[in-house]
């Protein structure tokens, strides 16, 4: 069995729209990217690319090369080898300053001498166009991300949330062809964050302006971006919308990278075209899949389950074929849901979330009892890389 292809399909936009649109144009383009420092790949043969007015996130713990790519993209720094393709033009030999493509720092970066206004004319001032446009282009950035009445003001008289909104405003007011994100909300608490990811996101999609963002949080990338390349060791393993990550994630690692996950090595035992059993160390029972493989007998895999898919009861389940009896361990509480850490008699843990629904649900199950886990033959995902 070979694992899930790399999505190549046309991305859905983050606020809806039918199978009837055209399919999106291709805008930024990277083939065969590489950068090395002192012989070692931050970045190793990386190609992929980006749609017209999409929101593209590059997903990745700390080290993995996603920041350097990013000031690639900008012109900070000079490939290795491959090439960089914005709108059809080749950048790689293009300084920065003469490229139409704007980055928002993380720490947003405004000086702080100028007025907010003063901040948002910098770069079309740069740009030398004629004042009178000047001014116009400030006031439509400004009601864009509705600071106007904050037009005077200097940037430590703003919350973290107001400067976001002005680098924003700043970055973009010269009409880029491709705008930059680096961690757009690392600055923010996370209260801020959670509202400021939806109002951020929904504003570069006003603009229709192209965007790469690059962020090391989840949920970050989950909320705002079209699609998700995530990253490791300089290098891309899986891209796709965040439904698509999440629930048929292509690796090990990006099964674990991307939410929690129940990881469970095995080998295939029964392989047939509307089923398939799986045998593993860490149960006492074969996990049965409802669906065929292109595998075979004897292959090493391993069975992804998100803790969601897997129900919690006191009583057996009735028409399950994949039931196993545990002690429950831990418990974290959330307010919307409580998560289980489940002791199998193998000595394995397996985690399970359980909505409450009813106040004070939690209450239902506690330490030390006794309950059932069941999950639906088709509630995992089988990989093999």
């Amino acid at each position: 069995m070979s694992p899930p292809a790399i999505s190549a399909e046309p991305a859905v936009p983050r606020s809806g729209g039918g199978n009837d649109k055209a399919p999106p144009e291709e805008y930024v383009r990277l083939e065969g990217l590489r950068k090395e420092f002192d012989g070692f790949p931050a970045v190793a043969e990386v190609t992929f690319n980006v749609h017209k007015g999409e929101i593209f996130a590059l997903l990745g713990a700390s080290g993995c090369g996603k920041s350097t790519l990013l000031r690639m993209l900008a012109g900070f720094e000079k490939p290795t080898a491959g090439r960089i393709i914005l709108d059809g033009q080749v950048m790689n030999d293009i300084p920065p300053y003469d490229q139409a493509v704007n980055m928002m720092f993380q720490s947003y970066a405004l000086f702080p001498h100028m007025t907010v206004e003063q901040n948002v004319a910098f770069g079309p001032t740069q740009k030398k166009m004629p004042k009178a446009e000047v001014a116009k282009r400030v006031e439509e950035m400004l009601a864009l991300v509705q600071m106007t009445q904050f037009a005077k003001r200097r940037p430590h008289q703003l919350s973290g949330g107001q400067q976001q909104r002005v680098a924003l405003a700043r970055s973009v007011a010269t009409r880029p062809k491709l705008l930059l994100l680096d961690e757009p909300m690392g600055a923010l608490d996370k209260k801020l964050r959670s509202h400021m990811q939806l109002e951020l996101a929904n504003i570069v999609e006003r603009l229709g302006v192209t965007c790469v963002m690059v962020t090391h949080d989840q949920e970050e990338a989950m909320t705002m971006a079209t699609r998700i390349a995530v990253m490791d060791s300089g290098r891309i393993l899986q891209i796709g919308t965040p439904g698509e990550i999440y629930e048929q994630p292509a690796t090990r690692f990006v099964a674990q990278f991307i939410g929690s996950v129940n990881l469970f090595e095995g080998k295939i035992v029964e392989d047939h075209k509307d089923r398939v059993t799986i045998g593993s160390p860490s149960l006492s029972f074969p996990i049965r899949i409802g669906h065929g493989l292109t595998g075979f007998e004897g292959q090493d895999v391993a069975f992804s389950l998100r803790p969601e898919k897997v129900t919690v009861t006191k009583d057996e389940p009735e028409g399950q074929f994949n039931k196993a009896q545990g002690r429950i361990e831990d418990i974290a509480y959330f307010g919307s849901h409580s998560v289980y850490h489940v002791m199998l008699p193998s000595g394995v843990r397996v985690m399970a979330n359980y909505v409450n629904t009813q106040r004070w649900a939690s209450e239902r199950f506690t330490w030390n009892d006794e309950v059932w886990l069941a999950w639906d033959e088709n509630a995992g995902v089988v990989l093999t890389a």
